[in-house]
């Protein structure tokens, strides 16, 4: 027993030595230098086994430098052999150029003179295919070829196959969702693939999907339903690697607010200013629906409370408690914050983007108070811009200057510009339309945009740019160029004009709208023989140079989908100086919306009340400025259908006025073809021939009711609309069904 204890003890200490690492032997190096590899090892260390060897050996291997690594341990000396990897020599990417061959070069490692790893060669290959996937192309292919040279060098050459985008095929919303799929396709930016589709956005991307994750939650919370959960699925790939996306929703049960309290500091706020927050919490919350725009409208209206009465450091804090019989109780705590400053703006991962579009969509600028609200309303207005995938932001303690803080934002961008196209065929004709769009052009924040339609009826072609923050007067410079000649087949006369337009639009108070705006426009109108003699006499060019300005109101809940709410807005276009007819139009409407059972059954009210008058009464206004109810405003009748008739052809009239009353209703068509049916009636007129006492003003009012559906089917998207006209004038040019299929997209 005593001889076996005696072998354990020896075979112990020989194996464990306690004598520290006298010398260090380093074999095979040749580029990196010994006391490069030396640095790395623990010379204090007092026990070298198994573990101390494994670890040195993952240490040395970490750095990239060698293939190979073996350690050895005799006699109080290390001796450690190694392979050094291979340098590269000559590098390039065959198959990518352009945009794609600069953003793979910013996100691999392996470069000429860099060290070449296996390691390194597979992670490159991976991110290569993960930005592949970020813009739609699932199915990229990278095969590298990795040629051995003399001294230990390669040449490394890899070849990228893009292949074809993967398409969305098919969008499907399954689980306890409440709304039919047809609303929640609306809420989602991306779409599905489609043949009426010559280019779309219907590429699969996993930063969109997850963003429209993001907008499905918003909406569903806008809604009432503050428990409700989304995933989404990527299933049934096809052989050409298209995919079906599933979002499977559980909405959860729907809430109303309850009560409110409010906790703030009466020795830092006064008692008049927290009977204030009461009333306008009071006014938003009481004896409503739950809704997370609500809240965010409480936190911003007293936010901007607080700022105007002097208020500087202070954090709003809204807590959201669920309670039984689906009640949401608000708590609204507001804390006074210890007064710091904004001390820098530092902003990375912008390589497009300008700092100054970022800087200029701020709340908060250096050298302000620290004010928790302002930083958050910045991220959510730069989130809602669309020019990054991602954004994210740190607030650090300032090293130069003490009570400061840093803001730090870090941005991630994304392909901003599209190319959209659509074709379509119903009652009216054919129809194509094209979109070229761009929403960061230059990274300067600004938009520009074409739209052509071409119609049997119609062309137009408009380009348009709008500059959000003209010379950093926090105002909007928009100007568009637009060109349209019309043929209408009920008519005996066609319109051309070509004119611009440049104005400027700001916010004057919340969700209201200021856009004044200057024009000018050539006309030239021609007549067939079938017109009348008085419109073959004002047969011709004319010019027109006006001065409009218009207001809207915009109250809805959901700018996707509204349910409550209103949408109001007047505009007013004035022709004076340079105008060969001097005339004033103007317009006013509004739309009121209200659930009035459940979320299956929207109503809506569309009024609009239009007139066109000429300034000088020696002059009647031009034809293009004579107004005509739509096919929206007025269902049942053909476009330009209605009103006055001067030798057969309805020449529009100097006053319109409209009411259209509407709501959904659920109907039996299965969810997947995302039917939404309504029910309408439309009540109107058009009157008023300012340029003739013959004609008769048409003073009848005009009413119709029926039903429409809007059907996304394997053809593509149809609509049909069938109206029965109540009442009418015997000039009246009836149009009771009405369907397209196809659309822009």
């Amino acid at each position: 027993m005593i001889r076996i204890l005696i072998v354990f003890i020896l075979l112990f200490f020989t194996n464990n030595s306690f004598s520290e690492i006298k010398k260090i032997i380093i074999v095979g190096n040749t580029r990196v230098s010994s006391n490069t590899i030396e640095s790395l090892v623990d010379k204090k260390i007092s026990n070298v086994d198994s573990i101390y060897i494994n670890n040195l050996t993952k240490k040395i291997y970490d750095t990239d430098f060698f293939s190979d690594v073996k350690i050895s341990y005799n006699q109080d000396i290390l001796t450690i052999t190694v392979s050094e990897n291979s340098v590269v020599n000559f590098f390039y990417i065959n198959g990518l150029k352009d945009k794609d061959l600069d953003e793979v070069n910013k996100i691999i490692s392996l470069k000429e003179n860099s060290i070449f790893s296996l390691s390194k060669l597979k992670k490159d290959i991976e991110s290569i295919k993960d930005y592949f996937k970020s813009i739609g192309y699932y199915t990229a292919t990278i095969d590298p070829d990795v040629i051995k040279i003399s001294n230990n060098q390669i040449n490394l050459i890899l070849n990228v196959d893009k292949k074809d985008s993967s398409k969305i095929k098919n969008i499907y919303f399954i689980g306890n969702k409440f709304f039919s799929s047809s609303q929640l396709a609306d809420v989602i930016s991306v779409s599905e693939d489609g043949w009426w589709k010559l280019f779309s956005s219907s590429n699969l991307n996993e930063q969109q999907i997850e963003y429209d994750k993001q907008l499905l939650k918003d909406f569903y919370k806008s809604k009432g339903f503050f428990d409700v959960q989304i995933e989404s699925v990527f299933a049934g790939v096809d052989n050409s690697k298209n995919f079906s996306l599933t979002f499977s929703i559980n909405s959860g049960k729907k809430y109303r607010f309850g009560d409110i309290t409010i906790e703030a500091s009466n020795s830092f706020y006064k008692e008049k200013d927290i009977e204030e927050i009461k009333k306008i919490s009071n006014k938003l919350v009481k004896n409503e629906n739950y809704s997370s725009l609500t809240v965010k409208k409480l936190n911003n209206q007293i936010n901007s409370y607080l700022l105007s009465n002097k208020y500087s450091s202070f954090e709003i804090n809204i807590q959201e408690n669920k309670k039984a019989d689906e009640i949401i109780d608000v708590l609204l705590k507001i804390n006074q914050e210890p007064k710091l400053l904004i001390n820098k703006i530092n902003i990375s991962g912008n390589l497009i983007t300008e700092e100054k579009v970022i800087r200029d969509n701020l709340y908060i600028t250096e050298g302000d108070n620290l004010n928790t609200q302002k930083i958050k309303r910045s991220i959510d207005l730069l989130k809602s811009k669309q020019y990054f995938s991602k954004i994210d932001y740190k607030l650090e303690d300032s090293v130069d200057k003490k009570n400061n803080k840093d803001f730090n934002i870090f941005v991630k961008e994304q392909p901003t510009g599209s190319i959209s196209a659509g074709v379509g065929y119903g009652t009216n004709g054919a129809l194509v339309s094209t979109s070229i769009s761009e929403k960061n052009f230059l990274g300067q924040g600004k938009y520009l945009n074409f739209t052509g339609d071409f119609s049997t009826q119609k062309i137009t072609g408009e380009l348009n740019f709008i500059d959000p923050n003209f010379k950093d007067s926090d105002r909007q410079l928009s100007a568009s160029l637009i060109s349209t000649k019309d043929n209408f087949n009920n008519t005996g006369y066609s319109n051309k004009s070509f004119g611009g337009k440049i104005g400027t639009g700001y916010e004057i108070y919340e969700d209201i709208f200021f856009r004044p705006n200057v024009s000018i426009q050539s006309d030239k109108l021609e007549t067939e023989s079938t017109a009348s003699s008085l419109l073959r006499s004002r047969a011709g060019t004319t010019l027109t140079t006006a001065i409009g300005y218009g207001f809207s109101a915009d109250f809805r809940d959901s700018r996707n989908n509204p349910s409550s709410g209103s949408l109001s807005y007047f505009d007013q276009n004035i022709a004076t100086l340079i105008s060969d007819v001097p005339a004033i139009t103007t317009t006013v409407g509004t739309t009121y919306y209200k659930e009035l059972i459940n979320e299956k059954y929207i109503g809506s009210a569309k009024v609009k009340i239009s007139n066109s008058v000429s300034l000088d009464n020696s002059k009647d206004i031009k034809i293009s400025d004579r107004l005509y109810a739509t096919q929206s405003d007025l269902r049942g009748f053909e476009q330009r259908g209605v009103g006055p008739v001067d030798g057969g052809d309805h020449v529009g009239g100097n006053y319109l006025a409209t009411l259209s009353l509407k709501s959904t209703f659920p109907n039996p068509i299965p969810d997947n073809f995302r039917a939404n049916s309504y029910l309408f009636y439309d009540l109107g007129n058009v009157w008023g021939v300012d340029y003739s006492d013959i004609i008769s003003g048409s003073s009848k009012i005009r009413s119709s009711t029926g039903v429409a559906l809007d059907i996304v089917s394997p053809l593509g998207p149809i609509s049909f609309t069938y109206a029965i006209p109540i009442s009418k004038a015997s000039t009246d040019k009836e149009q009771r069904f009405l369907f397209n299929i196809g659309s822009s997209f």
